[in-house]
């Protein structure tokens, strides 16, 4: 047994030889192409090295690939034909390096034929070695991923959408019918049900779990750990699906939806789901907007809203504008494809502006009603591939527009009311495109159901002395009501008039509403007063290289990180507790600290469980004076962004020391407990 091990680990040895004859034969023979009418004493010693060397590595090449077979997990048909011509290559390269010493005339006259023999047998072998390895269709087969698209999760094929496009990612370049290690195949399911030479990968044993669970949850450095050591190995995501499907009786058949589960597994499955909406494929392709050019645009006159928090879709609101020239939209030219929605809607806009309207080919919906247009703007929209409402109530539009949006694959909602098109034109229009919704109806129609949220206008989450506090919304006439104390706001709330400003941190609750219309849903931000100024801050250790921000300073810089914590706004730090000094510019007397962090479970971010608070009036004599101590959660909980506050009694400092306390490892309860865990902190603030 430990003489057959040895000889299945030289094979391993394959790789490293097979490419040497390859490339030193060709490059041989390339040699003796152009040496041909060169010939010297040294050109020929060359020339007799290359192919020394190359017969060596043919032979060491055949012995660790003939070794290698061994090991029962190729095809026998394919390993046989590919070991025999291996044979014949070997003993080529051996008679070409024998001729080409030889003296002999007739040696001389055979080698350059013997040569081009050896590299068919070369370019033959190879060809059936790269089936072996990669498939017999590995050279012309379309290697495109062919994507699969889950629009809801609770409707997809637990086997088919989900868990086979991780065998088929992770497992199955060893386990196909060329390469059948331990002769197990993951291809499909009825391989996977036959299991392999050590029977069912699926059966639980003695109450024992599946060898399939049992391997791919073992350490990377174990021999049995799989996918092995030195290949892509299965993410913490993909072994939560894994166990949830072999826990639901590794369904075949079943729909996600139908399967039960636990927040953390729906929350993945969740993740699986592909927007295919015309704003989620616009959100995939553009960059978010940076706060300050929409900020200068509100300024100049424009009403500029993000329609998502991350800020890379907006709406452009010019409703009711009597001035608008051409030239206001060469302004919008820079985030064009950011905007998806554009009001012009009781304006002044006309058919020789609607050139501009070409450079937003992202817009999902226009409103037009009540301007001045005609056919030759409706024209210009047959590109707008994405638009999917269409208000065109009140304007001189035909029935000839008609033809021109029949072709908008998106339109949904086309809005007629009060137009020159004849009942009969809408009929037709209907009849080719019966499933876009067509309102020849009041105007009182038009409006949605539910009110849009309102918006903070030049809002950060922290400052110094105060911060003015402004609140806008899409109609002007809407009411916002809102709270400063963090409870939930009804009409009896504040209503909001002007703008006002906070002095101190603040939980900020705003909400729109308007007659005949819902509610909006209530907006929250957060306010957090950072009144104190720094001189300078340092760590007592690195954080991961991968997640460095600007370094200490990351800490001090007044920019929350998202919740993508490679944003660079965040600082992380891997199986390790870390301490960071605060020096203030002068002495101060100071009675918080307050310190964000990050939680994402299912990628082994956890929530510190602890800070520890030192301050000094002196470089070195620092005294504890706060410690705060939070609890280890004992099960999943969804992720979530904190600002944690550590009150003390009032006490004067000029430095600060903070211990931020990791939790270290993973829990028992997470699916790879043990492993080295990792917090993640954005910023500090000290009151």
């Amino acid at each position: 047994m430990q003489i057959y091990t040895l000889a299945i680990q030289i094979g391993n040895l394959h790789p490293l030889f097979v490419h040497l004859p390859i490339g030193i034969l060709i490059f041989a023979f390339i040699l003796e192409l152009y040496l041909r009418n060169r010939t010297s004493k040294e050109t020929t010693q060359i020339t007799k090295l290359a192919i020394g060397v190359a017969a060596i590595s043919a032979l060491l090449s055949l012995g660790t690939g003939w070794l290698l077979g061994e090991d029962g997990s190729y095809d026998e048909v394919a390993l046989f034909r590919h070991r025999w011509m291996a044979v014949g290559l070997t003993v080529c390269s051996v008679a070409l390096y024998i001729l080409k010493i030889s003296p002999v005339v007739w040696c001389k006259k055979t080698y350059m034929p013997l040569f081009v023999i050896t590299l068919i047998l070369l370019g033959i072998t190879g060809h059936l070695g790269g089936n072996m390895t990669h498939g017999e269709d590995f050279l012309f087969q379309d290697n495109t991923i062919k994507e699969i698209v889950i629009t809801d999760v609770n409707k997809a094929k637990v086997y088919a959408e989900i868990i086979q496009p991780i065998l088929d990612n992770k497992c199955v370049s060893c386990h196909n019918p060329n390469k059948a290690k331990g002769e197990l195949l993951l291809t499909d399911p009825t391989t996977i049900v036959a299991g392999g030479e050590n029977g069912s990968i699926l059966d639980s044993i003695d109450s024992n779990p599946s060898s399939f669970y049992t391997r791919i949850h073992l350490p990377v450095t174990d021999e049995e750990h799989m996918p092995p050591k030195g290949k892509v190995q299965l993410t913490d995501e993909e072994i939560v699906l894994l166990k949830w499907w072999l826990e639901n009786k590794n369904c075949f058949d079943c729909t996600a939806g139908f399967l039960d589960k636990n927040e953390q597994t729906a929350a993945i499955l969740k993740s699986l789901e592909t927007d295919t909406s015309p704003r989620g494929i616009i959100t995939k392709t553009v960059d978010d907007v940076p706060s300050e050019w929409v900020t200068e645009m509100n300024r100049n006159g424009y009403s500029i809203y993000p329609i998502a928090e991350n800020r890379k879709l907006l709406l452009v609101n010019l409703s009711n504008k009597k001035h608008i020239a051409k030239g206001d939209f060469n302004k919008l030219k820079k985030y064009a494809n950011n905007i998806v929605e554009l009001n012009l809607a009781y304006s002044n806009f006309t058919d020789e502006m609607a050139s501009a309207l070409s450079n937003f080919k992202n817009l999902t919906k226009l409103q037009l009603q009540r301007t001045a247009i005609s056919d030759k703007t409706i024209e210009k929209l047959k590109k707008m591939s994405f638009l999917e409402s269409l208000n065109l109530y009140g304007t001189h539009v035909s029935g000839n527009s008609l033809s021109y949006v029949k072709d908008l694959a998106h339109l949904k909602n086309l809005y007629l009311y009060q137009t020159p098109v004849t009942e009969s034109e809408l009929l037709a229009f209907k009849k080719e495109r019966p499933n876009i919704l067509t309102k020849h109806v009041a105007d009182s129609l038009f409006n949605e159901a539910l009110l849009n949220k309102p918006y903070f206008v030049d809002a950060t989450d922290f400052f110094n002395d105060g911060q003015e506090i402004k609140i806008e919304h899409v109609f002007k006439t809407a009411n916002l009501f809102y709270t400063t104390d963090g409870s939930e706001p009804d009409t009896t709330s504040r209503k909001y008039t002007s703008p006002f400003t906070i002095k101190e941190s603040t939980t900020l609750k705003v909400f729109a509403q308007k007659k005949d219309w819902k509610q909006s849903e209530t907006v929250t931000m957060k306010f957090k007063k950072a009144g104190i100024a720094y001189d300078s801050i340092w760590l007592d250790i690195k954080p991961n290289k991968s997640y460095a921000g600007k370094g200490a300073k990351t800490l001090i810089d007044l920019k929350r990180g998202s919740e993508n914590f490679q944003d660079g706004h965040w600082l992380g730090f891997q199986g390790s507790s870390f301490t960071t000094t605060l020096e203030l510019k002068q002495p101060t007397q100071i009675s918080t600290v307050s310190i964000g962090s990050l939680s994402r479970q299912s990628s082994w971010v956890f929530h510190p469980v602890g800070y520890t608070i030192w301050t000094s009036e002196t470089p070195n004599d620092f005294k504890q004076i706060a410690t705060k101590k939070i609890e280890i959660p004992k099960k999943v909980t969804n992720d979530s962004q904190i600002f944690y506050d550590i009150t003390f009694a009032p006490t004067t400092a000029k430095y600060i020391k903070i211990e931020v306390q990791s939790i270290l490892k993973n829990p028992s309860w997470h699916p790879n407990p043990g492993g080295k865990s990792w917090v993640f902190v954005d910023e500090i603030i000290v009151n």
